[in-house]
């Protein structure tokens, strides 16, 4: 498995990663990656892929947040989304895009790092 940052030739399968994840509003989707690539997006600001050979199938939607409850004005690094297709998951790639998200954060200056889960903030007490 390899993971990289998200390049403009995948544009298409990362279209349809987020069809999958977020699939009330289809449309947006190509708008928003077109965005992301001409850097007007304000999230995320940065997208990780992971690759079975030359298959991407999974990716992980990062930003930098300074709202996150008892961490206020602090840069926490922040998973927006995180997306593993079904065939591959179960085999550890979410977590080594965690893992990779991690080491983004703190490359950013991060102070700290955060996701929800169940309309819960999660902080990583080891960051």
């Amino acid at each position: 498995m390899i993971i990289r940052p998200i390049e403009p030739s995948d544009a298409a399968t990362w279209a349809r990663l987020r069809r999958e994840l977020w699939p009330d509003d289809p449309e947006s989707h190509a708008v928003e990656i077109a965005s992301f690539f001409a850097g007007t997006l304000a999230e995320p600001q940065a997208v990780l892929v992971a690759l079975e050979g030359p298959t991407i199938v999974a990716f992980a939607e990062l930003s930098i947040r300074d709202d996150i409850p008892g961490l206020a004005g602090k840069r926490v690094g922040y998973p927006e989304g995180l997306y593993v297709t079904p065939a591959f998951r179960a085999r550890g790639i979410a977590r080594a895009l965690l893992v990779a998200s991690k080491s983004w954060a703190r490359e950013n200056h991060c102070e700290a790092f955060a996701s929800d889960r169940a309309e819960r903030i999660i902080v990583d007490p080891k960051f």
